[in-house]
């Protein structure tokens, strides 16, 4: 029997595509691309297998998320969302602050907002301009758009998450709808994060249709891999690394305590890019858990619960899992409680942000404990009122280029008397006197992408560096020397005393003696009646300053957020009115965009 003829196959249609010459910009294009691509898939799907009728397919609704970072903390997390966004059948597309389009906020529909706090309840860098627009008398009615926030920040500081409570309020006042509550994460904000994440995924599309991978909306904007989920790229999942050199940086009698740390990571796949920052986990000083677990009248032995799940003994709870310094506003309470005093008790009530920052400076745990040595804590119920230890974060001083494998850091060891007893930061002085050479340490990277060197090596920059602020210029020396890079380098460094301060001093001679610094400008505030800072340097050098900036140069600050970040910006904006003959309106303008084009970036603490 001749056998019957087999069926001509049948192609199914091509994805669609707009043509590259459609009148579109390039991430309009990108967008629609998406859009078609995702309408596509569905229905490629639905079709099979045999590509005879389509029922109609479910169109995949836009979702705009807008970051705000200092750090890249927010910028991870804003991928994130697109990422899960696309399961829920929205076509994200991501922004960071300062680049987004605000004319396109009137048409927004669905809209994603998380962002970090910096400095005194100020936006980050890359949000200060949107603010501005947000309050400005050009904001738009958003009677149309649906949003949610999550702010980042630090409840050790009063102006805790501030910033993003102040865009909330504005896009609620402005009659956008909330459609999820504004989550406040703390510095551990992994899972207040996740909850909020799906919760708000869901509010703004009241009935999500999770789709395949397959057919998950691509996103646009920023590229969405990166690293998390890789040991040593997040808090959670630290590295060993061993702790190679421990030296001192500052001469004899100086004021200060500066070391250069090494750190040795032989880990498969770990790279950091010049600019990123290096997490260590350190362990508390011991002599104070002693005299913590004195002043609860326990033994040490007792068993508490541990952060993350499980018990260990008080002692060893306190020197690994908790942090013992700092007052958290859960301690504070319940001693104000158990006491009944009424100073304590006023300290709790909202709306004294001055007074309670007062009370709080330089004054710590044990104090509260000495003070009040009536008041009763079991070691359970002590440890249930702090908070968890938290990874401190330090800017790399190493080129992975010239330094391969290693990873160098330049820190303040921080030491001061206040209230007539010694205080010590926790993880400076754990490196500098506890952590023994050759131990390891948990480690992770900070990847630091608001922080990084121009593509392009003939480019010239400019870093602002007072302090430990170095540390991460001397990471960019290096990398630009390591890769031939032609372009100028330009260096403001301070500190107090040239004799016993000047840090790197004699790798910062020899790069400036070889041409790789082509300018390298001091001040040393205390060498003379007068103190002299790096702002100071800066309006000295205005008119040769302003001619690297209109040449291209770009320009980078690091060091203390709480002055000098601030008065080295006053200085730029006064550099260009006066070398730039510039009013002092289009100074900022000038200044702005500097930072829009990602000239002007700040690695600040």
């Amino acid at each position: 029997m001749k056998a019957p003829p087999r069926p001509e196959p049948v192609e199914g249609p091509s994805i669609p595509c707009l043509p590259e010459n459609a009148p579109f910009t390039a991430e309009q294009r990108a967008y629609l691309n998406g859009f078609l691509a995702g309408l596509f898939s569905r229905t490629s799907a639905a079709l099979a297998p045999g590509l005879q009728s389509a029922p109609p397919a479910t169109p995949l609704d836009p979702l705009t998320i807008l970051y705000g970072s200092q750090t890249g903390t927010a910028e991870k997390l804003a991928k994130r969302i697109a990422k899960e966004a696309g399961r829920y059948g929205f076509a994200a597309t991501i922004y960071e602050l300062a680049a987004y389009p605000t004319a396109q906020l009137a048409s927004e529909r669905n809209v994603l907002v998380i962002t970090s706090t910096y400095g005194d309840g100020e936006p980050p860098d890359n949000g200060k301009a949107f603010w501005e627009f947000l309050q400005s008398p050009q904001a738009p009615q958003l009677a149309q758009t649906r949003f949610s926030v999550c702010a980042l920040g630090d409840s050790n500081y009063p102006k805790f998450c501030a910033f993003g409570r102040n865009v909330d309020e504005r896009l609620a006042a402005l009659s956008a709808t909330r459609a999820h509550p504004r989550v406040d994460c703390d510095v551990d904000f992994e899972g207040p994060f996740a909850t909020w994440l799906g919760a708000a995924l869901r509010a703004i599309r009241p009935s999500p249709t999770p789709s395949t991978p397959a057919a998950s909306a691509p996103v646009i904007g920023h590229e969405t891999s990166d690293d998390a989920g890789r040991p040593g790229y997040e808090r959670k999942r630290p590295v060993p690394a061993r702790f190679k050199a421990n030296c001192s940086l500052n001469g004899a009698g100086s004021a200060k305590d500066t070391r250069h740390f090494e750190f040795v990571v032989d880990a498969p796949g770990w790279q950091y890019t010049a600019g990123d920052a290096f997490g260590v986990w350190p362990q508390n000083c011991p002599g104070l858990v002693h005299e913590l677990v004195q002043a609860l009248g326990a033994r040490g032995t007792e068993t508490v619960p541990r952060p993350e799940g499980g018990e260990c003994s008080l002692q060893e709870a306190l020197l690994t899992d908790y942090e013992i310094t700092r007052i958290p506003a859960a301690f504070l309470q319940a001693m104000a409680a158990k006491t009944s005093d009424a100073g304590l008790t006023r300290l709790t009530q909202p709306g004294i942000n001055g007074e309670l920052t007062q009370f709080l400076r330089g004054r710590e745990i044990i104090d509260l404990l000495l003070g009040f040595p009536a008041a009763p804590f079991t070691a359970d119920e002590f440890v249930r009122l702090l908070r968890r230890l938290s990874p401190r974060l330090y800017s790399i001083a190493s080129s992975p280029s010239a330094h391969a494998g290693e990873v160098h850091l330049c820190v303040g060891v921080v030491r001061y008397l206040s209230l007539g007893r010694t205080r010590q930061g926790v993880c400076s002085t754990f490196l500098a006197e506890r952590a023994p050479a050759d131990s390891t340490v948990p480690v992770f990277l900070h990847a630091n992408p608001n922080f990084r060197l121009p593509a392009d090596g003939a480019t010239p920059i400019i870093m602002v560096g007072p302090g430990t602020g170095i540390a991460p210029f001397r990471g960019f020396l290096h990398e630009r020397r390591a890769r031939g890079a032609k372009g100028a380098h330009w260096l403001f460094f301070g500190e107090q005393c040239a004799a016993t301060d000047f840090l790197y001093q004699e790798e910062l001679l020899g790069m400036k003696q070889d041409g790789v610094l082509a300018r390298l400008d001091t001040a040393f505030s205390r060498d003379q009646a007068e103190k002299i800072y790096v702002q100071h340097r800066m309006l000295e050098q205005a008119g040769e300053l302003f001619a690297w900036l209109e040449n291209g140069a770009h320009f980078y600050v690091c060091g203390d957020a709480a002055r000098m970040a601030k008065d080295v910006d006053a200085a730029l904006h006064q550099v260009v009115q006066t070398a730039g003959g510039r009013t002092r309106e289009q100074a900022e303008q000038y200044v702005a965009t500097l930072k829009t084009a990602k000239r002007y970036q700040r690695d600040v603490y």
